[in-house]
């Protein structure tokens, strides 16, 4: 079998020129762990994932018990805000990616490794589906 025969052929994704605001909606209102990014010609770029957010919301220093206990959801917001309005292309990292011709065990192997997704790329660098674990187990009938 092959990524092409098991891919989502229209996945979720976000421009690299879009504010990381919007990218942030998306990934909330479609509960998305991670979102693949894209330039104005649907070449991908990389992806954004929750954990690059729980980073952003961390404290820049270490805290006790009882700093933990005055702190506030505005504090925590805070940390966030300041980044909302950049490009998402500024986050965006890299990632491994398949192409459809590919073996689904190529696949298989990169989502074994931990990764949430995989990009679809044609050879123009277009990306052109996704793959996940789900999307794969979707096809089983239990």
């Amino acid at each position: 079998m092959k990524c092409k025969h098991y891919m989502m052929s229209a996945p979720t994704y976000v421009l690299d020129t879009a504010p990381l605001s919007e990218a942030l909606a998306i990934m909330e209102r479609k509960h998305m762990q991670d979102l693949m990014v894209v330039n104005d010609q649907l070449e991908f770029v990389g992806t954004i994932t929750s954990f690059m957010f729980s980073k952003m919301l961390l404290p820049s220093e270490p805290q006790l018990p009882d700093d933990a206990e005055v702190e506030t959801a505005e504090d925590v917001d805070n940390r966030l805000i300041p980044h909302l309005h950049r490009k998402v292309g500024d986050f965006a990292v890299a990632h491994p990616v398949v192409e459809p011709e590919a073996p689904l065990s190529d696949a298989l192997r990169l989502l074994a490794e931990g990764y949430i997704r995989l990009p679809v790329i044609g050879p123009d660098r277009k990306l052109v589906g996704s793959l996940s674990s789900l999307t794969i187990l979707r096809r089983f009938r239990f």
